[in-house]
């Protein structure tokens, strides 16, 4: 064995060595301050290799702690942290827009939006239901049939003001009817809170309109009023609730009489509860005929009777001698009167007695003084009075001078 290595696969030969570069120490060669038994040459120091570092010393004059090196994030973390980030955003933005959605949908004028929504619309159960109106089936206008018939209904509405006060609230709004603002004012009571926050509203139900009419003509007259057939009372009146709108009124006298059309007008709600309407009746031809034969009636009935004083005529015939006997008494009718039909009073239609007729008493008697016949007229017949109404036989007549109250007998 020797002592100078040799590689493998390269023999031993100067031939095969390559020449040390300048500078640098030859092979084999000592560095300074080196020493190389057997002839090697000194490792060199470590920094004198290029790319490469000193490692730090180790000893007492060594630092205790080492630096430790930085370490930057991954995307995945990064990325969780700003999603973090932005959800809280999102969260915050969230609650605000939640909490300013909830404020709006609890407002006082919700309920007042939702019952003039549906009224707008004609769905007058579901106003009347969310306004809480009570009503019955005589309430024959609070329907959505007849509604659909009243013409300036409520188009569209404006809120103006919404004043809360504790448990109740006050709103203020303008309706619109045939183009026109209509004042409106609606009261809401506190019922509660969602989450103990938002404020509970309940509409209370807002005081209706009326149509409200007389009719001048008899009792328990049929009207239609927006196509809903209904009758008068006693005294010829009618009042109906009704939504705000303009309602079309008419009298049903069949072929006896009837009255112009006429329109009662609701305005808003509150103190507004429509104009009065009149409707003034007047006889068809028919009706006036049947008057006509109504009074002939009469008068036919005040001739028919044997009295001296026929019960509920206008004359009768005095002068009887109570020592005689009377037999055969009868009325003649020597010429009818003649009427004129007026208008309606609160009696009735009025009948006025152009020209008298004419009427003669005769009886044939027997007394202390022989037998003979007594006479007593001619006699006026006055037909003045009132036609009180009709039914399916025709006209009522009601004389208005019982007894001959006006006139002279003889």
């Amino acid at each position: 064995m020797t002592d100078q290595p040799t590689s493998p696969d390269t023999p031993d030969t100067p031939e095969t060595q390559s020449a040390p570069a300048a500078g640098a120490p030859a092979y084999g060669a000592p560095t300074a301050g080196a020493t190389a038994p057997g002839g090697w040459g000194s490792v060199p120091h470590v920094g004198a290799i290029s790319g490469t570092h000193e490692a730090p010393a180790v000893g007492p004059a060594a630092p205790s702690v080492l630096p430790r090196p930085r370490r930057r994030l991954g995307r995945g973390p990064l990325i969780g942290i700003i999603a973090g980030g932005a959800a809280v955003v999102l969260l915050l933005v969230a609650g605000v827009v939640g909490y300013s959605v909830q404020t709006d949908s609890h407002s006082a004028d919700r309920p007042v939006r939702a019952f003039l929504d549906d009224l707008s619309a004609g769905k007058v159960d579901d106003a009347l239901r969310s306004a809480g109106i009570r009503h019955t089936k005589s309430d024959v206008l609070l329907t959505d049939a007849a509604y659909a018939k009243a013409k300036d209904r409520v188009t569209g509405y404006r809120i103006t003001a919404v004043q809360p006060d504790g448990d109740t609230a006050t709103v203020s709004a303008y309706l619109t009817q045939a183009g026109r603002q209509v004042p409106a004012t609606f009261t809401l009571d506190k019922t509660g809170a969602d989450w103990g926050v938002f404020p509970i509203w309940k509409l209370q139900a807002p005081r209706l309109g009326a149509v409200d009419l007389t009719v001048q003509g008899p009792p328990n007259t049929t009207v239609t009023v927006a196509g809903q057939r209904e009758r008068t009372d006693s005294s010829g009146g009618l009042t109906l609730s009704a939504l705000p709108g303009a309602y079309a009124v008419a009298v049903d006298g069949g072929k006896w009489f009837s009255a112009p059309t006429e329109t009662a007008a609701v305005r808003g709600f509150g103190s507004s509860t429509g104009s009065p309407v009149s409707l003034t009746t007047e006889m068809t031809d028919a009706g006036k005929q049947a008057a006509t034969d109504a009074v002939n009636a009469w008068v036919d009935r005040c001739i028919a009777s044997t009295s001296t004083k026929p019960e509920g005529c206008s004359f009768y015939a005095y002068g009887e001698n109570p020592a005689n006997t009377y037999t055969n008494q009868k009325w003649t009718l020597d010429s009818r009167p003649t009427v004129t039909v007026g208008e309606w009073l609160p009696k009735g239609w009025t009948i006025t007695t152009s020209s008298f007729g004419s009427a003669t008493y005769t009886a044939d008697f027997t007394g202390p003084s022989g037998a003979g016949t007594a006479t007593a007229g001619p006699i006026n017949v006055n037909a003045s009075g009132y036609i009180t109404g009709f039914s399916d036989s025709g006209a009522t007549f009601a004389s208005a001078v019982g007894n001959g109250a006006s006139d002279t007998g003889s």
